[in-house]
C-alpha cells in the first residue's frame, strides 16, 4: 500500500509540474503573439505613412511640371509676340520687343527647363510631361526608396503569424484544462486525462516551433 501511495505522490508531482510547464508556455506564446501583432501594427502604421508621403512628393511634382508647362507656354506666346513687333515698322513696337527680348524670355526660360532643354520636347512640338515628371522623381532617392507595399506585405505576414501563434495558443489552454482536470481526477480518468493533455501539448509545441520555423526561413510576403 505505501508503494502504491508514493507512486501516485510522484505522479501527482508531474501533474502539477506539467500543469507549470504548459501555464507558462501558454503565458510565452501568448506574449509572443501580442508582440507579432504589435509588430504588424507598426508595419501597417509605417506603409501608411509611406503612402502618404509618396503621394505628397508625387502631387508636389507634378504641380511643379505643369507651373514649368505653364511658363513654357507663356514664353511660347511672349515670342510669338515678339516677332509679330520685331516685324512693325513702329518704333514703340520694336523698342518693346527689344525689351521682351532682353528681359522677359530669358527670365521665363530660366523658370521651364520645356525651354531650355530641347529633350523635354517630343518631335510633334509637345511638351513631355511625363519624362520631367520622371526626371522630378529621380531627383528624390529618398522618397523614391519608400516602400509603402513592402510594409504592407510585413503587415500582412505578421497579421498571418499572429493567427497561427492565436492557434496555437488555443491548443495549449486545451492541453491546460485536460492536464489541469488530472489533477483532480481520479483513477484511469486521470491517467487519460493526463495524456490528452500531453498529446496536445506536444501536438501544440510542434506546431509553434514550425510556425516559427516558416517564418524565420520564408522570404517576406511568402505565407499567407
Amino acid at each position: 500500500m505505501p508503494k502504491t501511495e508514493t507512486r501516485l505522490s510522484h505522479f501527482e508531482i508531474v501533474i502539477a509540474l506539467s500543469i507549470a510547464v504548459v501555464s507558462i508556455t501558454t503565458a510565452v506564446v501568448a506574449g509572443r503573439a501580442s508582440a507579432v501583432g504589435s509588430a504588424a501594427g507598426d508595419a501597417a502604421r509605417r506603409g501608411l505613412i509611406d503612402t502618404i508621403r509618396q503621394q505628397a512628393a508625387m502631387s508636389e511634382d507634378w504641380r511643379l511640371v505643369y507651373q514649368e508647362a505653364a511658363f513654357a507656354q507663356e514664353h511660347a506666346a511672349a515670342q510669338a509676340a515678339l516677332e509679330v513687333m520685331a516685324a512693325s515698322d513702329d518704333p514703340s513696337e520694336q523698342a518693346q520687343a527689344d525689351e521682351v527680348a532682353q528681359n522677359l524670355l530669358p527670365s521665363l526660360a530660366q523658370l521651364s527647363p520645356f525651354v531650355t532643354e530641347p529633350r523635354y520636347r517630343r518631335d510633334d512640338g509637345s511638351l513631355d510631361l511625363e519624362l520631367r515628371f520622371q526626371d522630378l522623381e529621380a531627383e528624390t532617392p529618398n522618397l523614391a526608396a519608400l516602400s509603402p507595399e513592402g510594409s504592407f506585405r510585413e503587415a500582412d505576414r505578421r497579421l498571418s503569424e499572429q493567427r497561427w501563434l492565436t492557434l496555437g495558443s488555443v491548443l495549449l489552454v486545451i492541453s491546460l484544462f485536460w492536464v489541469t482536470l488530472a489533477e483532480i481526477a481520479r483513477g484511469r480518468a486521470r491517467v487519460g486525462a493526463f495524456a490528452i493533455g500531453s498529446i496536445v501539448y506536444a501536438l501544440s509545441l510542434a506546431s509553434l516551433v514550425a510556425v516559427e520555423l516558416i517564418y524565420a526561413l520564408t522570404p517576406l510576403g511568402g505565407v499567407e
